[in-house]
């Protein structure tokens, strides 16, 4: 009996110390931040002096610079990144998420179509593409930017569709936050594709063979059985989705820099926050804008799941 409760307070011991060290990370960094950052809000803080309560006075300059910016859009747009930054950073985010989020989702799906094939050399197509989902983002976008040159490889591989014109990806407005979206589409969907690849291998096959017999074609198959039963998978996708290209920091900053490349194309809400707090000192604005960034993903979220909720069960 000494030998089994002994053993039993081991296995108590190394429960709690394999526990403590997450459980500490996840309250300090998650926890504690989220909350700091909310009461930081409130303040004025610059690190050198001690702070200053001023209320709602954040949130009162946040709401003006997003007017300010709602009428230079329609104005003057090119003033905004030096006018209106955070709301320079909200429509570059928002225009980045429309495009990323719908596309790497349907990607992935294709992907993980394909891997689900019983064919040969498929374990070695699923390495593949999910290769990009286990190499740094800045790696990535580093290895991108060269490809992006103007004189790079993806203006070699799309000339002869452009009539000999070189695309300046990386130093014109109207390519930069396109080719930034390539990248993390590319980056991305391969990730996702595993989640669908597993969702899909959970699927009944008496529900295929039936449909077989029926004389479903398989286009008939994908749309009316696949693609309803991997609904909920869907949903789990879409959202987390939204989620990483709301709060995308790493490849703007590596790609566009700090101020977002030129005009400001590639500035993203993270950015601007990163710029508030750690270039300009105004840790307290900086909060304000987190505040509202995270009740934009949460208010999107809720939006998007409670919709795909209600179509899984039309």
């Amino acid at each position: 009996m000494a030998i089994l409760a002994s053993k039993k307070n081991i296995e108590r011991l190394t429960f709690i110390l394999l526990i403590i060290y997450p459980f500490t990370l996840n309250a300090f960094f998650g926890y504690f931040s989220a909350v700091f950052s909310f009461w930081l809000s409130f303040y004025s803080w610059d690190i050198l002096s001690p702070m200053k309560f001023v209320g709602l006075s954040n949130y009162y300059a946040l709401f003006q610079e997003l007017w300010r910016g709602l009428n230079l859009l329609f104005s003057d747009p090119n003033l905004l990144q030096f006018r209106a930054p955070f709301f320079n950073g909200l429509k570059n985010i928002l225009v980045y998420t429309a495009i990323v989020v719908p596309t790497q989702t349907f990607l992935a799906l294709m992907l993980a179509l394909m891997g689900n094939q019983k064919i040969r050399g498929s374990q070695f197509f699923k390495v593949a593409y999910f290769l990009p989902a286990t190499t740094c983002s800045v790696i990535i976008s580093l290895i991108f930017m060269w490809l992006f040159e103007k004189d790079g490889f993806i203006n070699f591989f799309i000339i002869p569709f452009t009539g000999g014109y070189r695309i300046n990806w990386l130093n014109d407005p109207t390519y930069l936050l396109t080719a930034i979206s390539l990248v993390a589409i590319w980056g991305t969907s391969g990730n996702f594709s595993v989640t669908f690849l597993s969702g899909l291998q959970t699927l009944p096959k008496e529900v295929y063979e039936a449909a077989k017999i029926d004389g479903a074609s398989s286009l008939n198959r994908l749309i009316h059985i696949t693609i309803p039963l991997l609904k909920p998978i869907i949903a789990y996708v879409v959202i987390m989705g939204l989620i990483g290209a709301l709060q995308m920091f790493d490849l703007s900053y590596v790609m566009a820099g700090s101020s977002g490349g030129v005009g400001g194309a590639g500035y993203t809400i993270t950015l601007d926050i990163y710029n508030t707090a750690f270039l300009q000192l105004r840790y307290g604005y900086a909060a304000a804008k987190s505040v509202i960034l995270f009740l934009l993903i949460f208010s999107l979220s809720y939006y998007v799941q409670n919709k795909l909720r209600y179509y899984r069960h039309e």
